[in-house]
Parts: structure tokens; sequence; C-alpha cells
């Protein structure tokens, strides 16, 4: 048995350090993924519900290496939203916490091997469900954790997308990166990929930003890196980020979704101050996490760009009748190829036998434009629009206007009305907003409604949950 990916090159070097401080050599690391390799059943499905910490990180490991099939999942997983997931893919085995709530895994079959906290269970009665030969690695897609529809990865996708990372970013044996994001969102996995590849350490963490503790952690083992969602850079400059006292830190990273250009000008300028790196990138659980990013020294005057294509992969543009787009500022779908490209969705157990249905390229449903020098802008979701008294609205441009507005809100609505939910402030008057926007919007202001919230409801990843939106609305 062999991992698929972590470096054999530094055997002596810290690979894993828990927050209780028990620290993994690289030596250590590869002995314990063997061991817990030794009792997972070869090719066949496993639903990993775990955390930031060493059981969860080594059964990862130790499944890739067996070449089980993991379904990465949070253990702050709904059990509901974990029982529906169950019963349509019905797998074989169930890694999860033997406490707490999550120890009604239980109910899903029998104990046959403990590790720390957790148990894996086998659920007898489950199918062997065929498994496609390249498969390694399901994920759910972004945004729906609860929702059936996986991402399939082969090995040579997170191989190919955690050698592009370490390339661009200059990950060597002397970095340390803290997990600032779950172990189960793709751009979360993609930094404890490309660390283990480089032979650099990991700082496991499942703390807050907001969370003192996560700062001890982050000086005592001097970290230098982590990385954010824009929502976790909104906590950063509340935090007064200029001020967090963080010497080891080198490097910073943002992706998950558009973040402001002002903030993102903002925390670059902050970051240059502190002499740290600061990257904007962007990506897709579909492309095994990260296909562009933007270099530190143009985040001042390419603000709003997820920038160029990571080595080995390659961006353009297509309209919708299939021209390739070489105009700079036209504006068309984003299509990318490259190694990181996954296998293809599955929604229930039978597509777990599909082969390579994308073949290393994936439409993104993002429209976006060029510029002269290269540097991508997106513009919107292809499907984040409605079409209101015979105008085309983009939900993405309705909350870009209001942010431009000084407010923050979240986008949603029929072809019938726009329903712009919108944070609270002493700065709001909803129907002074809603005028505002409708005029801005070219609306009449009888289609648009605004529902004031305390908050928007987040998914874990720092996301806004559109879905819970809906059931609001």
């Amino acid at each position: 048995m062999k991992s698929a990916f972590v470096s054999r090159q530094h055997p002596e070097r810290a690979a894993l350090i828990t927050e209780s401080g028990v620290t993994l050599t690289y030596a250590e690391l590869h002995q314990a993924v063997d061991r817990l390799a030794a009792v997972l059943p070869e090719r066949q499905l496993l639903f990993l519900v775990g955390g930031n910490d060493l059981p969860t990180i080594l059964c990862y490991l130790a499944s890739l290496a067996r070449g089980t099939v993991p379904l990465l999942l949070s253990n702050g997983l709904d059990q509901a939203q974990l029982d529906r997931l169950i019963a349509t893919y019905d797998p074989a085995y169930v890694f999860a916490a033997n406490g707490g709530e999550q120890g009604q895994a239980q109910a899903h079959g029998t104990l046959v091997h403990e590790q720390g906290a957790y148990g894996l269970y086998r659920r007898a009665e489950a199918p062997r469900v065929e498994l496609h030969p390249d498969l390694a690695l399901l994920m759910t897609t972004s945004g729906s954790t609860g929702s059936p529809k996986l991402v399939r990865l082969s090995a040579a996708n997170l191989r190919a997308n955690a050698a592009s990372i370490a390339e661009y970013l200059g990950i060597d044996a002397n970095e340390r990166a803290i997990t600032s994001l779950p172990f189960n969102y793709s751009y979360g996995l993609s930094v404890i990929n490309s660390h283990l590849l480089a032979g650099a350490s990991l700082v496991l963490s499942d703390r807050s930003l907001m969370d003192a503790a996560f700062w001890r952690q982050l000086n005592e083992h001097q970290a230098t890196s982590f990385a954010g969602v824009p929502y976790s850079y909104d906590i950063l400059l509340k935090l007064r980020l200029a001020r967090i006292n963080m010497p080891s830190v080198r490097t910073l990273t943002q992706a998950g979704g558009r973040m402001d250009p002002a903030k993102l000008r903002q925390v670059g300028d902050i970051c240059r101050e502190k002499g740290i790196r600061f990257f904007s990138m962007y990506g897709q659980t579909e492309a095994t996490a990260r296909i562009a990013y933007l270099k530190p020294e143009e985040i001042g005057h390419k603000a709003g760009s997820i920038g160029r294509a990571i080595p080995g992969g390659r961006l353009w543009l297509e309209s919708d009748d299939g021209r390739t787009i070489t105009q700079p500022g036209e504006v068309g779908e984003l299509v990318y190829a490259g190694g990181n490209v996954s296998m293809g969705y599955a929604q229930q157990a039978a597509d777990l036998a599909l082969g390579d249905l994308n073949g290393g390229t994936l439409r993104t449903g993002d429209l976006a434009r060029v510029d002269e020098e290269g540097c991508f802008f997106i513009e919107g979701r292809r499907h984040r629009f409605l079409k209101i008294l015979g105008l085309r609205i983009s939900l993405d441009a309705v909350e870009q206007v209001a942010a431009d507005k000084g407010f923050s809100c979240a986008a949603k609505g029929t072809d019938e009305q726009l329903v712009i939910h919108v944070v609270d402030s002493p700065a709001l008057v909803a129907e002074d907003f809603r005028n505002v926007m409708a005029k801005s919007l070219g609306l009449h202001p009888s289609v648009v409604a605004v529902s004031r919230l305390p908050e928007l409801p987040r998914l874990p990843t720092g996301k806004v949950d559109y879905q819970c939106l809906t059931q609001l609305s």
C-alpha cells in the first residue's frame, strides 16, 4: 500500500501537528496510514464523517492508499441529510465519531475498528456498489452538503491539482499551513493535499477565526499560511487584520467566491505592509478546487480578476454558439481544461461505475471576459439570472449593486419578483432601499421585494446558504 501523494522525501520532518500538540513526522504518518489502510475495505464505498483532526485525516489518506472510495462529509452535517445520503448511495462502511449526535452512526452498522474518538462501522446489509477503477474520492458539490449530487474525482485529479498549487504558491518543506477551512470543502482539502505533496507541515485546527484559540495555535506552532473565503476576510477586517499578531505568517490565500474588489485591495495593502503575500484565486469542486490565481503584485490594479489559469491548465471563453472568444471585453462562458478536471457527477449509486465523462474539460457555468493582458473577470453565473418584465437580471449583479451602496445582501426570486435579502443596519430604510435598487436595475419597485435579516445564513464554508434563503422567501 502506498499513499497517493504524501511526500517521502522528508521522513523526519513534521507532517501533522494536532491541537493537543501531538506531532507526527512523515515517517510516522506513513506508518499510521498503512496501519489504518490494512483494516479498510478495498474498492468499497465509505462515508467519512469527520473534521480537521488526526483520525479524519488518517482515514482520508488511508482510504486513498487502500483504494477505498470515501465521500467526505462534515461531522456537523444534519443527521437527516446524512441519512438521505446513506439511503441514496448505500455505503458499505461509515467512519464517524463515536460520541454525541454522530454516535447515531452506530445505527448504520457494526463497529469493526476504533481510531481515536472515531469508529469504523460495517453495514452488513449494504450491497457492494460497483466503482469505476479510476474513482478515488467523492465530494459534495459546492453549497449543497445534503444534496445527493456528488463530484467524482480520480487520484490523478488530486495529484495534478496538488502539484499545480504547490508550484504557483511556492510550497516547499519549510511551509506550515493551519487548517482554517473544512477538510470536506474542496478548497480546504486542496490545502491539505498540496502541503503533504510538498513535504510541508499542517497544523490541524477546527477553530473559527473568531476564536482566540485559533490564533494561539497559529502562533504557538508558527504557521506560515492560512486560507480563507470572502467571509473569512470580512471577519479578519472586523478583527483589524493590520493589528493581528501573526509574525510567522508569510502567505494568505483567498478563494471560494467573489470578494469585493475594494476589500481585496484593502487586504492586499495590509498584507504588503506586513510583508505577507496575498493570492486571490478561483476554483470549483468539479476541478478538484483551484483553476486560476491572481498574483499578489496584480491585486492593486486588477482587483476583481480571477487572474490566469494555474500551471498545467488552460482557460478560454466561448459564445453561446460555440465560438471561441478572443476579443478583450466580450463576455462568454468560461471553459477550463486540465488534469484536475473531475470525471463528472454522480446522483445515484449506479453513477459510481461511470468513467470520465468530462474528458479533462470543464464548462464552468460562469460568464466572464478577458482583458488585454490575459486576465479573466467573472461577470456572473450563467444560471443566476431572472427575466422580469422582459429584462434579464443577473442576481450576482444585484448583489454587487447593493454592495456598492454599502449593503450586504443575497438575491433570489422568480421571473415574477426579485427578492433581496439584506442584512439589517442603522442605514437601511427598506422602502428607500427597494426604490433605489429598482431604479438602479431598471425595474418597477412593484416587482422588487426586500427582506431584512440580522445576518445572511451561511454554509460551513462561509458561502451564502441560498437553499435556506429559498425556504425563507
